[in-house]
């Protein structure tokens, strides 16, 4: 009698596995490569699907720790009033989906909606003078979400609609990898969804990584100091000296005039 209790059980368990294992993702490249003149790439995920199930993809880095200042005005000037620091936001949260966000789970849409995902882990606390406070939730709001408008205007939040493409059992997408991406892991999750419900879930990640000159900066920051501050400064002196040969070959060319006319007004 025992066998036949275990009949009607297999087709489910046979569902789950394929379920499971059709939720296997990569990504190509899986490395990422930061020059001096990065101004964003992509990455393409692909996967496979069980039949008729829909795709959302969350890329998200680590959270970050960000100094972010409120300005206000002081005696008609505009100055900054209040400085915290925000913690536990990653820097990039993207959403790519199969289908209209209407035709997510629940959850998922719950999730996405105003990045709720991506601001439930922030902590912002006050900066005076020696003093430190951590801002309770309500009023570490506004600034978490500050944070949340600036870098969805440089692209490193979104939710891109039906981006995902499925075919013949398979998926795939290009995610963008936008300038200011941080350096490290990038996490990649796949979720598989049929009737409403999330029936498989894989995760997968590319590195973002410097290369060239940024990578040699990067790590005399870290090793060497005094060699590092040297380099910024002596960078620094050429570009000033360097905008000022400009300006005055400029100013030799096109300006002879203008510094009469505005010498002799002076007078």
């Amino acid at each position: 009698m025992r066998r036949f209790y275990w009949l009607p059980v297999l087709p489910v368990l046979l569902l789950a596995f394929t379920s499971v294992a059709g939720a296997t993702v990569t990504v190509k490249p899986d490395r990422v490569g930061v020059k001096l003149n990065f101004s964003g790439t992509t990455v393409t995920v692909t996967g496979t699907a069980p039949a008729g199930c829909g795709v959302c993809l969350r890329v998200t880095s680590l959270p970050v720790r960000v100094p972010l200042n409120r300005q206000g005005k002081v005696a008609g000037f505009w100055m900054s009033v209040q400085k915290t620091v925000v913690e536990g936001v990653p820097k990039v949260y993207q959403v790519y989906t199969s289908s209209r966000l209407e035709d997510l789970p629940v959850s998922l849409r719950e999730e996405i909606t105003g990045y709720r995902d991506a601001m439930v882990g922030g902590r912002v606390t006050e900066k005076e003078g020696e003093k430190h406070r951590l801002l309770s939730p309500k009023e570490a709001q506004p600034f978490v979400a500050a944070l949340v408008e600036l870098y969805e205007k440089k692209g490193l939040y979104a939710v891109h609609e039906g981006k995902v493409e499925v075919e013949n059992g398979r998926f795939t997408a290009r995610v963008a990898v936008p300038a200011g991406t941080p350096q490290g892991k990038v996490g990649v999750t796949a979720f598989l969804f049929k009737r409403g419900q999330v029936v498989a879930q894989e995760e997968a990640s590319f590195t973002v990584e410097s290369r060239g000159l940024v990578r040699w900066l990067r790590l005399l920051s870290g090793t060497n100091g005094p060699v590092y501050g040297g380099v910024a400064v002596m960078v620094a002196l050429f570009t000033g000296v360097a905008v000022g040969m400009a300006f005055g070959f400029l100013d030799k060319l096109f300006g002879k005039g203008g510094v009469s006319d505005a010498g002799t007004h002076a007078h």
